[in-house]
């Protein structure tokens, strides 16, 4: 028996070797690279937008372009993935700055901010980014834990109480070595010609692109999309569990709470604010409307403007189209506006 595990073990070595350093090397979502987010941050302070850029720490890339970038922005986008294509040319003369990163939840949107403050470099106006599950307690993001240190901080200064936290809720990276589905993503990336960000003057390219001002584009075959591909994508959207929406289940009196608490904080630096609701495409706002599942987004959104009237703040757009009147001709997919949607969005209050 002994043999024959010593034997089992020098079989499987080498497997195991290989895939922990294929997972390592290859690293598909740049866990192990302390250097991925930083070089992008460094080729958009230099002035260059930055395409070919894949998975990465998006909280990560904020925290190097906020601390080591000069400019303080008059407008300032915190949000998700959802006002990530807002960029400086719906604006005129001004500087702006967009800080948006995918999933935002409310740990996101203040501790995005904190670093703004800590550096003593607090914009003009805020445009704040709000989503249903903005006050989803069940909304499973996880990601704001990169900045668990700057949210940290401005929830004791928010609150004068310190977040109790009976022990590390984050997965260690070190479990992804021996992932069978980290495995995969990373020899992938190995066999792509190149997987490093490129440093660009152009705005569209074909791979995903960070630009100057925080924004973001699409690559061009996703921005390419027929009117019946957009279609499916808002069908595929609603055909699977509606993202961090599921499992919403009332408007969650803690996240409510410390979102006035920032507003008032807000108030009290003379900070303008707006808040912004991006659309969900018509096919996928229309089911949600449809079914009791997801009352609580249109919940939300009366919760919101609820809200900018206790606090006198413009509330812009909506999270159903028809009041905006977009087809789908104004979206990418089932949660995202292109740019047109984005400026008819913005267009339909902000001043």
């Amino acid at each position: 028996m002994k043999k024959f595990l010593l034997k089992l073990i020098l079989v499987l070595a080498p497997v195991f070797l290989f895939v922990v350093s294929v997972n390592y090397f290859g690293d598909a979502a740049n866990l192990f690279s302390v250097n991925y987010e930083k070089k992008i941050s460094e080729e958009i302070l230099k002035g260059n937008n930055v395409t070919n850029v894949y998975n990465y720490d998006e909280r990560l890339l904020e925290k190097h372009l906020i601390n080591n970038s000069t400019l303080c922005p008059d407008v300032l986008v915190i949000g998700s993935s959802r006002v990530m294509l807002i960029n400086s040319s719906n604006f005129q003369k001004i500087t702006f700055i967009n800080a948006g990163v995918s999933g935002a939840s409310i740990e996101d949107l203040i501790a995005i901010y904190q670093m703004f403050e800590q550096k003593k470099c607090l914009p003009k106006k805020i445009i704040l980014g709000l989503d249903p599950w903005t006050l989803n307690v069940n909304n499973g993001q996880v990601r704001w834990k990169t900045l668990n240190q700057e949210y940290f901080t401005i929830y004791k200064k928010l609150t004068n109480k310190n977040i109790v936290t009976t022990e590390e809720q984050r997965e260690s990276k070190y479990i992804q070595l021996i992932s069978p589905s980290y495995f995969k993503g990373s020899f992938k990336k190995m066999l792509l010609a190149s997987s490093k960000p490129i440093a660009t003057k152009t705005k569209i390219n074909n791979t995903f692109t960070r630009l100057v001002d925080g924004s973001i584009t699409y690559d061009l075959a996703y921005r390419s999309a027929t009117p019946e591909e957009v279609e499916k994508r808002a069908i595929e959207f609603i055909n699977s569990d509606i993202y961090s929406i599921e499992r919403f289940d009332k408007l969650s009196p803690d996240i409510s709470f410390i979102l006035e608490k920032f507003i008032e904080h807000l108030k009290s630096k003379n900070i303008e604010i707006s808040f912004l609701l991006t659309p969900y495409h018509p096919e996928v706002y229309s089911f949600i409307a449809k079914n009791d599942k997801y009352s609580k987004v249109i919940e939300s959104e009366n919760y919101f403007r609820q809200l900018g009237l206790k606090f006198g703040i413009k509330v812009i757009g909506s999270f159903n189209p028809n009041i905006l009147n977009m087809d789908s001709s104004f979206f990418y997919d089932g949660m995202h506006c292109n740019e047109k949607g984005i400026e008819k969005t913005l267009k339909s209050e902000y001043k």
